[in-house]
């Protein structure tokens, strides 16, 4: 895979998403204001590891408060240019939760979401280690301060876009902490050929990249955090739980990587549930299958 290539794409999925978040504002007035009936509280910690106070996001079932039951929890992660409030302003993800519990369709978990900057969830080139950030301190956090059950099969991963990448990559490097994951719209890269930005934009993010992947020194840290390449040969992708969808109209081109993501892991033998759906890149695809990717949890946390 060329790494020129690889910048091209980042750069232009960040600039993409920001020119998406400015134009939202005007054509969606409730974008990044809570929605009524939200429960989500938003709270910070001080990760020792990144030496700063990150935001997060915390939504705790409707029963919690009145009972001591310990609940399962899913980890989401949210997108580039995004942050740990958009899965409930732009997702409305908490309302769709209340609602499928009330229903009877699941049963109550909790969801948490660590702010991740635009770091890709990757241990950086220049140090700063937002994977471990997630395992080795959100994830004992919030087990700490709430009734999370604490094990393999009540801990899941999910994602979107950037976030589905991270969540995708975490679950299959540490299959012994996740017991499922999904993804929606996930940045998976199988052909980048014909990527292109303007000068000007590919100058702006070149910094960014180098910092995270050190392109420049080779695509050794890239083919490392590489889905694709981890679901051909991480030991214990098959003990997880796996589902990912994509829009066949996805603006980055991310339908192919997931079809090839669809590939390796049948080749392997990995049970997954995999689909394409009509439609693009973003929040409005999410919405319409976020009720697919909750009751694949729920499932998953019973399964035995």
């Amino acid at each position: 895979m060329r790494r020129s290539a690889v910048v091209l794409l980042l750069i232009l999925l960040l600039s993409s998403a920001a020119v998406l978040a400015q134009r939202g504002r005007g054509r969606f007035q409730d974008r990044d204001v809570i929605p009524e009936g939200s429960r989500v509280q938003y709270r910070t910690f001080r990760s020792q590891l990144l030496n700063r106070e990150l935001g997060y996001a915390i939504y705790l079932p409707p029963a919690y408060e009145t009972g001591n039951a310990e609940y399962p929890v899913l980890y989401f992660l949210h997108g580039a240019n995004e942050n740990e409030r958009r899965w409930s302003t732009r997702g409305f993800t908490d309302l769709t939760l209340d609602r499928m519990v009330a229903d009877g369709e699941i049963g109550e978990f909790i969801v948490a979401i660590p702010f991740g900057a635009n770091s890709f969830y990757t241990n950086s080139a220049s140090g700063e280690d937002w994977e471990d950030m997630v395992v080795d301190e959100f994830v004992p956090m919030i087990e700490s301060e709430y009734r999370a059950q604490g094990t393999r099969r009540g801990r899941a991963i999910s994602g979107i876009s950037m976030g589905g990448y991270g969540a995708l990559k975490i679950a299959m490097r540490r299959p012994d902490l996740f017991g499922s994951v999904s993804a929606h719209s996930a940045m998976l890269i199988d052909d980048l050929d014909a990527v292109s930005v303007n000068p000007r934009t590919e100058q702006l993010y070149a910094t960014l990249f180098e910092g995270i992947f050190g392109l420049s020194e080779g695509m050794e840290r890239w083919t490392a955090n590489d889905p694709l390449r981890l679901a051909a040969t991480a030991p214990g992708v098959e003990t997880l739980r796996i589902y990912f969808d994509c829009g066949t109209e996805d603006d980055y081109g991310f339908f192919e990587g997931a079809r090839r993501l669809h590939e390796v892991l049948e080749a392997r033998g990995v049970e997954h549930e995999f689909h394409l759906h009509p439609g693009d890149h973003g929040w409005e695809y999410a919405r319409r299958h976020t009720p697919a990717s909750l009751r694949f949890h729920w499932d998953a946390f019973g399964a035995e």
